[in-house]
């Protein structure tokens, strides 16, 4: 078996990778457990090798890392929650535009934990409370009622064709369910052990187009 340390001076290596595989033939199973599973990056269009490098090695880390049974609990009851919604919408408002998250519900997933451990990694230096979202039509609403917490009633109301805008009012103008904005703060939490809920405002801006996204 040849030892990585000869390769490594030819050929541009991960860290993990390194520490994972003692010998070149542990590489290919290396590789192939980390790229060929459930999940998927894209970022071998970069141009730059040093930023390809740094998302090679933070990914791979990732990659490796033990997920918790908490953070697993946590991310299934956002999954059922947008999935449950989602269901919902579809079965009682079928013919009502609202840009579905069906087959990308895990954004509720990615989103609560990035802003979960932002704000966890840098309460003890600089504390994160503030988050400004911008984002398409595609999964908007569940991102709205799941993570920002906007009152499904609300929702309910629009998808009905009722009026935000009092009908004394001349003119008027009432927008679209996908096109809401709102801020709340609430403590997110990505079930990680050790980590600590921290209370963030996330506010998410008007979208009149998913063009200006």
């Amino acid at each position: 078996m040849d030892s990585l340390d000869a390769y490594r001076k030819d050929y541009r290596m991960s860290d993990t990778l390194y520490e994972k595989c003692g010998a070149i033939n542990e590489v290919h199973q290396y590789l192939n457990d980390t790229y060929c599973g459930s999940s998927a990056v894209e970022f071998k269009h970069i141009s730059n090798e040093e930023e390809r490098l740094w998302c090679h090695e933070t990914f791979e880390r990732l990659a490796h890392e033990e997920v918790s049974d908490k953070e697993k609990v946590k991310a299934l009851q956002l999954l059922i929650r947008t999935e449950l919604m989602e269901s919902f919408m579809q079965k009682k408002f079928a013919t009502h535009k609202r840009y579905s998250s069906e087959g990308s519900e895990a954004i509720t997933v990615a989103i609560n934990t990035l802003v979960a451990e932002a704000s966890d990694e840098l309460a003890r230096e600089k504390k994160l409370d503030t988050v400004v979202v911008g984002m398409p039509h595609r999964g908007r609403l569940a991102t709205l009622i799941v993570l920002n917490e906007y009152p499904f009633r609300n929702l309910l109301y629009k998808a009905a064709g009722k009026n935000d805008i009092p009908e004394a009012l001349v003119d008027r103008i009432d927008d679209i369910p996908t096109h809401i904005a709102i801020s709340n703060s609430k403590r997110f939490s990505s079930g990680r052990e050790g980590s600590k809920p921290n209370k963030v405002t996330m506010t998410m801006i008007h979208n009149p187009s998913h063009l200006e996204s």
